[in-house]
């Protein structure tokens, strides 16, 4: 793929071993007008392919530790307090790597009295009491998963409020949502379209919830008493 980005379409061809006219075909097939606008997009493709290099990453997640310091974050953080202080029930969905991270905060936010549980499975069974004291706490990079968006339609419509961990603004998820919290990561997804772009944000947030929880001090678990024998 780098060798024909750089190659004429009859240096193409002759490595191919087919004629100009069959790689022109081969373009329109792809919705290109001809050889330039192909290479121009097979460009685009290859470089979504390539892993950032560890100071490129580094970089990004400097921005967003800097963005964190912002007030639109410390916002929205307090935002996302209020949501979970004044909720009765708080359960974390996501499928994939993002239902790990749901898994996650679900264990988190117990740990500091806030009891919580995960559905990773989106085609589990939803809560059917209308209770408006129910949180969903949404996790998707991409904001646009089908059976995520899907989930969260059935518990709408149960009047359950929605917070949103997601990448970015503007996606499906996002204006379904209640409330959000966004990380601006770039993107990084293997031609697989398996998503490995960087998780340390996402977690950040939700241990920075905690934080903010606990500070207020409204929960607090019973001490642990010891079982053994001295």
């Amino acid at each position: 793929m780098e060798n024909a980005l750089k190659m004429s379409i009859r240096t193409l061809a002759s490595n191919t071993f087919v004629s100009t006219a069959t790689i022109v075909r081969f373009c329109q097939k792809f919705d290109c007008e001809g050889f330039s606008e192909f290479k121009v997009k097979l460009k685009m493709f290859y470089e979504g392919t390539m892993l950032p290099t560890t100071d490129d990453e580094v970089d990004v997640l400097l921005d967003f530790f800097e963005y964190t310091r912002s007030d639109d974050f410390k916002n929205a953080i307090q935002t996302f307090v209020k949501y979970i202080q004044e909720a009765k029930t708080i359960c974390f969905v996501g499928i994939g790597t993002s239902g790990n991270l749901g898994e996650f905060g679900a264990r988190y936010f117990s740990n500091i009295g806030y009891f919580s549980y995960c559905i990773s499975d989106p085609y589990y069974p939803s809560l059917v009491d209308h209770n408006d004291n129910h949180i969903l706490i949404v996790l998707s990079e991409s904001g646009e998963t089908r059976e995520v968006i899907d989930q969260i339609r059935i518990y709408q419509s149960q009047n359950t409020k929605i917070l949103a961990i997601t990448n970015k603004p503007e996606t499906t998820i996002d204006r379904m949502a209640d409330a959000s919290i966004y990380y601006y990561v770039k993107d990084v997804i293997l031609p697989q379209t398996y998503n490995i772009s960087s998780q340390v944000p996402a977690i950040y947030i939700l241990e920075r919830l905690t934080r903010e929880l606990q500070k207020n001090g409204k929960k607090k678990l019973p001490l642990k008493t010891s079982t053994r024998n001295d």
